[in-house]
């Protein structure tokens, strides 16, 4: 008869069994992308400096956008505005009003649908028309674009890239779009959803300024002049990348600036 002897394993094995366990878990969203090859947009950025990114998505509405932009000017601070082609088309004068004014103009899709329901032709397409409405209007090459609804897959981000776009979601949610009052906005803000989670360096917040969001124009001179005086920087997301040694989620990737075309002169 055989004998099977079991050895006894060595404190030493079981802690480096242990550290193994320990880095799978604390790295499993990262291992699990790997292998299964998830893309994910940039929600926000690996930052030295104390620079946060104020973004604003317009996809309808006529009360809402002009007092944001007043109290943007009024502050001195400069956002990224995703704008959707058909809404941007309808309000040229203010579209033109955020470029003059410094701020930065992103990509809402043409029509505000759910990109990762498109074929990659149809999602082709809804891209393209979008961007070439919104160079014309604006005269500068559009390279940001935001999913509406934040609706994502692979083939979005894929090609996306393809198109020479980064795909921003976001990290601090306002929720404004729910009209939960100006004090609510206020602390998803400052204090967070969840407990702890309000706006750090290399935070992405997202507001709207279309007219589902009318709390907003009453709750952002509270958040701004705040996070102003614990000494943040808020800037568009374009400027908050440079800035940046990398990106968040790790999926994301932080490329090089893609060529752009010479910028078109509005009405040509």
């Amino acid at each position: 008869m055989r004998i099977i002897i079991f050895k006894r394993p060595s404190w030493r094995n079981i802690a480096l069994w242990g550290v193994l366990f320990f880095v799978l878990i604390a790295y499993r969203e990262t291992a699990t992308s790997v292998f299964s090859g998830k893309l994910k947009p940039i929600y926000k950025a690996n930052v030295t400096t104390p620079a946060i990114a104020l973004t604003f998505d317009i996809s309808w509405g006529e009360n809402t956008a002009e007092p944001i932009l007043d109290i943007l000017k009024q502050e001195g601070i400069h956002a990224t505005f995703f704008l959707s082609s058909p809404w941007a088309d309808k309000h040229q004068a203010l579209v033109q009003r955020m470029v003059k004014e410094g701020h930065e103009i992103g990509s809402h899709g043409n029509r505000h649908i759910d990109l990762n329901t498109l074929g990659t032709q149809e999602l082709e397409k809804e891209i393209t028309t979008a961007q070439q409405v919104l160079e014309k209007i604006t005269g500068h090459p559009v390279r940001l674009i935001r999913a509406p609804n934040g609706a994502y897959n692979n083939k979005v981000i894929s090609t996306a890239d393809k198109l020479g776009y980064r795909v921003i979601q976001w990290s601090v949610d306002s929720l404004d779009w729910k009209r939960p009052g100006s004090s609510a906005i206020i602390s998803n803000v400052l204090n967070g959803i969840k407990s702890g989670a309000g706006a750090k360096p290399g935070d992405i917040i997202l507001f709207h300024a279309s007219d589902s969001a009318p709390d907003t124009p009453q709750a952002l001179p509270v958040v701004l002049q705040s996070l102003k005086s614990k000494g943040y920087s808020l800037m568009p997301v374009g400027q908050l990348l440079d800035k940046a040694s990398s990106t968040w989620p790790p999926e994301s990737i932080l490329k090089e600036e893609p060529t752009v075309p010479t910028p078109i002169v509005p009405g040509k």
